[in-house]
């Protein structure tokens, strides 16, 4: 007689092996994330500093608030869209009624330098004055 294995020894089977191949393809995006990180650590220029400072959560988020950004605004060249703005009638009562006015502004492709500047205003990228400091010492000492 063969040995048989059960339904339910086999269904616990086919999860094991689906739960293996979700970690490996956890640790393969893992390290892709960690890739992503150092080159756009590479691409700070002078803001590195900045961004050393910066809690490790706070730095994949800010590369994936880029990647998002760079995804949403995918224009190659600067272009002329057309936005309605809402101004008030009365300017004296800026919180009373308003009038929508089209206007026409001038869109530019994604950069990540005005995408940093805005972000480094941002009260959720501040990083803390004694972790800049201890990075400024750390770069200058270490050469990352």
């Amino acid at each position: 007689m063969g040995m048989r294995i059960s339904k339910r020894r086999s269904l616990k089977i086919s999860k094991l092996m689906r739960s293996s191949k979700n970690t490996e393809e956890a640790q393969k995006k893992r390290k892709q994330h960690e890739k992503e990180l150092k080159s756009f650590r590479n691409k700070m220029g002078s803001n590195i500093i900045w961004f050393d400072s910066l809690s490790k959560t706070k730095q994949y988020d800010l590369l994936f608030s880029w990647k998002r950004s760079k995804f949403i605004n995918n224009r190659t060249a600067p272009e002329y869209v057309i936005v309605s703005k809402k101004t008030p009638l009365d300017p004296l009562r800026p919180w009373g009624r308003k009038k929508i006015t089209k206007v026409k502004e001038l869109r530019y492709p994604a950069s990540l330098k005005h995408f940093i500047i805005k972000c480094k205003d941002m009260r959720e990228y501040k990083p803390n004055v004694i972790k800049v400091r201890e990075n400024t010492i750390d770069l200058i000492l270490n050469q990352k």
